[in-house]
C-alpha cells in the first residue's frame, strides 16, 4: 500500500493465479504489410487466370483474399479487391475480349464475397447455398441481357448448341442409341438454368475452399468436420416440395403448363443437388461414429451415389435428416424429434 492506495499490478507471478495486468503486444506492421502483399500478389495472379480457367481459379483468389483480409486493414482489403478487379479486366480483354469481362468480374467479386464470410465468421451452409443460387440468377441475367442485345435467347442458344452435338454423334449410333440421344436433347434444353447454378456452385464451393486455406495461413482458426456438419436450412425443403408441386400440377394448369412444369423440374434438380450432400454428410456421420474402416467408407459412398442416380434415396435422407436432425446439430428453429418437440 502506497498513501492507503493499492499498487497497480505490472506482471503475473509464476507463482500465484492473482489477476495482474499485462501489457498486450501489437501485431507487428512488417509482418502484416508482408501478408498484404502476399495476399494482393495471389489475388492478381488468379484473378488474370479466370478468364482462362474460371472455375477452379476461384480458389487462387479466394486464397489471396482471405490472406488479404486476415492481415490488412480495411484499406488494404479494398486495395486487393481493386487490383484483382483490374487485373481480371485486362486478362479478360488480353484472351477474350471485352465479351468475357462481366463472367470474370463475377467471379472474383463471388470469390471475395466468400472470403469475407469465411475470414469474419459469418459463413454458414445456407450462406452457401443462397450465395450459389443467386450467383446463377446473376449469370442467367448477364446472358440473357447478351443474348437480347444480339436478338436471340438462351434457350434459343443452348438449343442450337445442342442440335449440333447431335448431328454430329447421331451418324455413328444405333437405333436404341439414337432414341437415348433425343431423349437426353430435350432434358438438356429444358435444364439448362440447373447447368447455371452447378457452374455457381462450383465458384463458392473452390472459393470456399480457397478461402479456409488463406485463412488458415494468416493463423486463423477453421472450423473442422465441415462435410460432416454440412445442414442446408429448412427452405431447401419447402422449396423442393414447392418444386415437386410446380412439376406435378404445371400440366393441368389453364395456361404455362410446359413453363411451370419447367421451372418445378429445375428447382426440383437444384435442391435435390444440395440434399444429396445432406444426405451424404449424415453417412459420413454415421461412419464416423461408428468408426467404420476407409475402403468401407469409400464403398459406402459410392454406394450412395449409386442409390441416388436410381431412386432418389441419398436426397431422400437429405430431407428427412432436415426435418428431424439425425445428428443433433443444433438449430435456431423448431424442429421435429422422436421423441417430443422440442427446440434443440
Amino acid at each position: 500500500m502506497s498513501d492507503r492506495r493499492p499498487v497497480v499490478p505490472e506482471g503475473l507471478d509464476p507463482n500465484t493465479r492473482q489477476l495482474a495486468v499485462r501489457e498486450e503486444m501489437p501485431q507487428s506492421g512488417e509482418n502484416a504489410t508482408r501478408g498484404l502483399i502476399f495476399g494482393l500478389v495471389w489475388c492478381s495472379v488468379g484473378s488474370a487466370l479466370v478468364p482462362l480457367v474460371p472455375v477452379i481459379t476461384c480458389v487462387i483468389v479466394a486464397f489471396g483474399a482471405a490472406v488479404a483480409m486476415s492481415m490488412g486493414d480495411r484499406r488494404g482489403q479494398v486495395l486487393a479487391l481493386m487490383a484483382s478487379l483490374v487485373a481480371g479486366l485486362g486478362g479478360s480483354l488480353l484472351l477474350f475480349g471485352v465479351h468475357e469481362v462481366p463472367n470474370t468480374e463475377l467471379s472474383i467479386i463471388c470469390s471475395f464475397a466468400v472470403a469475407w464470410a469465411v475470414v469474419s465468421g459469418r459463413m454458414h451452409t445456407g450462406g452457401l447455398v443462397a450465395g450459389a443460387a443467386a450467383t446463377a440468377l446473376v449469370m442467367i441475367g448477364m446472358d440473357f441481357v447478351s443474348t437480347s442485345l444480339q436478338g436471340t435467347s438462351i434457350n434459343e442458344v443452348i438449343t442450337s448448341v445442342v442440335d449440333q452435338a447431335v448431328e454430329e454423334s447421331i451418324g455413328t449410333l444405333d437405333l436404341d442409341g439414337v432414341t437415348a440421344v433425343l431423349e437426353a436433347k430435350e432434358s438438356v434444353v429444358s435444364m439448362w438454368p440447373t447447368i447455371y447454378f452447378v457452374v455457381a456452385a462450383a465458384m463458392v464451393v473452390c472459393s470456399y475452399l480457397g478461402a479456409r486455406s488463406g485463412a488458415r495461413r494468416a493463423g486463423g482458426q477453421v472450423e473442422s468436420d465441415v462435410l460432416v456438419r454440412f445442414d442446408v436450412p429448412l427452405w431447401v425443403a419447402e422449396l423442393f416440395a414447392l418444386g415437386v408441386a410446380a412439376q406435378l400440377l404445371g400440366p393441368y394448369l389453364p395456361s404455362w403448363q410446359r413453363e411451370v412444369a419447367t421451372i418445378g423440374a429445375n428447382v426440383v434438380m437444384c435442391c435435390r443437388l444440395v440434399l444429396v450432400q445432406q444426405g451424404l454428410s449424415v453417412l459420413q456421420w454415421w461412419m464416423r461414429e461408428r468408426r467404420v474402416p476407409v475402403f468401407t467408407r469409400a464403398f459406402l459412398l459410392l454406394a450412395a451415389l449409386w442409390l441416388e442416380m436410381s431412386f432418389a434415396l441419398t436426397s431422400i435422407a437429405g430431407i428427412l435428416d432436415v426435418i428431424f436432425n439425425f445428428r443433433h446439430i443444433p438449430r435456431r428453429r423448431a424442429q421435429i424429434s422422436f421423441g417430443s418437440a422440442r427446440e434443440r
